[in-house]
């Protein structure tokens, strides 16, 4: 039982680290159908991506444009396309109980609690209407950022496909 225990607070402890929270929020008078093109608009704040991130990022996100028949042009264009990415850091704590004993009122227990630093990114997607220069469309997502750059490519990949499953909205 004290395995079982410790084993869901093991899950429990760790899930904010495992969750990713993809949020939508668009123009609500906007007609979208009329948008057929993009352009990017400058050169990305994204400090902490380094330029093969930079580049995944930007790939991801004409992928997910593609799927939804937008055509990215090099100049003009009736949207523009921005991303930025933000990173902090938290830090996680972790009880766990060990109890012995028949009953919460008699025998002992030892807990222990460990603090874990983790890098939490959040990467804002930006679509302006690029004729009234009023943003239409913005995603935003926070993931927690791994070690390993195939992991964080894979969480990209996914986190942009969510963040455009709404576009255009209805």
């Amino acid at each position: 039982m004290n395995r079982l225990m410790v084993v869901f607070a093991f899950f429990y402890a760790i899930s904010p680290m495992a969750a990713q929270k993809v949020h939508v929020d668009f123009d609500h008078a906007c007609d979208f159908s009329h948008y057929r093109t993009y352009r990017w608009a400058g050169r990305p704040n994204a400090e902490f991506l380094n330029q093969l991130m930079q580049e995944r990022v930007i790939g991801f996100v004409e992928e997910a444009l593609a799927t939804k028949r937008l055509k990215r042009v090099e100049t003009g264009g009736d949207l523009l396309v921005g991303f930025r990415m933000n990173v902090q850091q938290q830090e996680i704590f972790t009880t766990f109980t060990d109890t012995m004993g028949f009953d919460w009122d008699w025998g002992s227990a030892i807990s222990t609690t460990t603090s874990e630093q983790i890098l939490l990114g959040t990467l804002t997607v930006d679509v302006v209407d690029a004729n009234k220069n009023r943003l239409v469309f913005q995603a935003v997502s926070t993931a927690s950022i791994s070690s390993k750059p195939e992991k964080n490519t894979k969480k990209l990949a996914k986190t942009v496909t969510k963040m455009f499953e709404k576009y255009p909205p209805r």
